[in-house]
């Protein structure tokens, strides 16, 4: 009689692994039994020494343990109790050829108390189907629990540190906006409303030569240029269409007096769709946008108005702070704005030709030499220091490189480093050269061997009684150099505010009594957010305002260390909580 259990692989295995006849013996065995009889094969192990006699090994042996039931009438079943044979035998063979849905949502943890892993692909994956495998010696059992791993120390939150850096407010869209004004104003464009027509007479089939790639560089930048005023122009008419827009609808409410507000309105609008060849639906899409644009120039100016760049669009289509305090911080600045405006970029009034909005600069020199105020107009810095009593009154001229005082040193520069390669930097170790295109010192940029803008600060009045101070227009990185300090490089002076420089062996002073840049109104603080730092470049040594982390709006300051206040009968008016020179004038 035929019976499947003897080709199950199972047994099969086991046949491999003891007596050669053991399917024979097997199939014999089963011959004894009855065709309808339910037969299973049940399958123990015996734990016992290695030296016992195998006549006492019996099955009803204390060690041993039993393990499954195979089902002789369906060779894929292994089972683990008596009672899922019946199961089993329920379950026609055409069940087992079919495609089985596996469970992929939801965690249901099995009820048996362990899992049976295989090391070995021998036994198909069919196997696993009906429950628990035999366990040969390729098979481990291991425990189904849920462990929790005490030695992950996760979650955990850091320890905080005495130097752990506070942490900052990352910029609004509103802080993005205004900076990003403030990026134009200071940048090099050149705003004009003539736009001659230049083509170039050089083509690519014949190689690019340096000159050639020059012109084109320069071709780039007129028309960069051009593009710039053009995007101005258009939305400086828009800004002005918004508002002949309002007067005209004022102006049919007179002429047809019965008319609502609404009705001149809609009037006025069509007038300009017959005009502009849009329809209506589009022309209000478009006048949302217009309207934004009036009222940025109506809060910071026409200035504000011009050096938006693109990104003003966005801002006036979203609305983006137009309620949260947008308006209220560009009146603040806005005649901040037309002093850089009027001192950087004195021609950019041109482009109000196209609306008969133009007029004379106001602001005129030295973008440094005006003191802005959040409150009004700016004024001139010799004013803000009418109550000193100096005998020619406060001059001070601005200058961009430190003057080498020749009656003390000749025409020689004492900041020239001995032994000191002029050449190569101290730093990077990298070569230092004025002409950007072969420099490859990279170690401050802004200030050396490469493109230099003018640096987004200016001068303004300051509360607490400290008078001028210097506020940063743009956010300076941790490491940005703003500025070199300059002045009149000589010697010899005593009781006055100088900065010390050299070697022991050849000593300098630094003067910003006379001239200078605007470090020299750059006020200390105890917690200062900037930091003086030499440098040498090409040989010589440099004074450098180098950032600890200044953000956009802040006031730079620097520590004057405590070798200047202690000459001085004064309070520190810094206001920081850990003033070192609070209280030393009542001592």
């Amino acid at each position: 009689m035929y019976h499947p259990i003897v080709h199950h692989p199972v047994v099969t295995k086991l046949s491999d692994l003891f007596d050669k006849d053991f399917t024979s013996r097997l199939a014999s065995t089963l011959a004894s039994f009855g065709l309808h009889d339910d037969i299973c094969l049940r399958i123990d192990a015996v734990v016992c020494p290695s030296n016992s006699l195998e006549s006492k090994i019996t099955a009803k042996n204390d060690n041993s343990l039993p393990l499954g039931w195979l089902s002789v009438e369906n060779n894929r079943g292994l089972t683990t109790t008596p009672s899922q044979v019946a199961l089993l035998k329920s379950r026609s063979k055409d069940d087992f050829d079919k495609p089985r849905h596996k469970t992929v949502s939801g965690l249901r943890p099995s009820k048996s108390a362990a899992i049976a892993v295989t090391t070995d692909n021998s036994e198909s994956d069919s196997d696993a189907d009906t429950g628990t495998r035999l366990r040969p010696s390729n098979i481990r059992i291991e425990p189904l629990v849920r462990q929790f791993h005490s030695d992950t120390r996760f979650p955990q939150r850091k320890k905080p540190t005495k130097d752990a850096a506070a942490p900052t407010l990352q910029p609004s869209s509103i802080d993005k906006f205004i900076a990003g004004i403030w990026r134009q104003v200071h940048s090099p464009v050149t705003l004009s409303v003539s736009f001659p027509d230049r083509r170039p007479e050089f083509s690519l089939g014949t190689g690019v030569s340096q000159a050639v790639f020059q012109a084109i560089n320069c071709l780039c930048k007129k028309h960069y240029d051009q593009s710039r005023s053009s995007r101005a122009l258009e939305i400086v008419v828009q800004a002005y269409w918004v508002e002949c827009y309002e007067a005209r609808i004022a102006s049919i409410r007179l002429e047809r007096p019965t008319y609502t507000n609404a009705e001149a309105r809609m009037a006025a609008l069509k007038e300009a769709c017959s005009t502009l060849m849009w329809h209506e639906k589009e022309l209000r899409n478009k006048m949302a946008v217009w309207r934004g644009y009036k009222e940025i120039k109506d809060s910071g100016g026409w200035a504000s108005l011009i050096f938006a760049g693109s990104g003003i669009y966005r801002v006036c289509k979203y609305r983006i702070g137009f309620d949260t305090g947008l308006m209220s911080r560009l009146r603040r600045i806005a005649s901040s704005l037309e002093v850089a405006a009027d001192t950087l970029h004195p021609s950019w009034r041109d482009l109000l030709r196209v609306i008969s909005q133009n007029g004379a600069c106001r602001y005129f020199g030295h973008p440094h030499e005006w003191v802005t105020l959040d409150t009004g107009p700016a004024l001139p810095l010799k004013t803000t220091y009418s109550h000193l009593t100096l005998p020619n009154g406060f001059n001070y001229q601005f200058v961009n490189d430190c003057v080498i005082d020749h009656d003390v040193f000749g025409g020689d520069d004492p900041r020239r480093g001995q032994n000191v390669d002029p050449d190569i930097c101290q730093l990077c170790k990298e070569k230092q050269t004025d002409d950007v295109i072969s420099n490859h010192c990279s170690c401050f940029r802004p200030l050396f061997g490469g493109v230099r803008y003018p640096p987004p600060v200016q001068l303004y009045n300051t509360a607490g009684g400290k008078n001028n101070g210097v506020i940063a227009r743009c956010e300076f990185d941790r490491g940005t150099a703003i500025a070199e300090f300059v002045g009149l490089v000589t010697k010899g002076i005593e009781g006055q505010d100088v900065m010390i420089g050299g070697s022991s062996e050849r000593p300098y002073q630094v003067f910003q009594g006379q001239m200078g840049n605007f470090t020299r109104f750059i006020n200390h603080s105890c917690r200062p957010n900037t930091q003086f730092q030499k440098f040498y470049w090409r040989g010589i040594e440099r004074i450098l305002v180098v950032s600890r982390g200044v953000s956009a709006g802040s006031e730079i300051t620097v520590d004057y260390s405590d070798s200047y206040w202690g000459k001085l009968k004064k309070n520190c008016l810094c206001g920081e909580t850990s003033c070192r020179f609070a209280h030393q004038a009542e001592t």
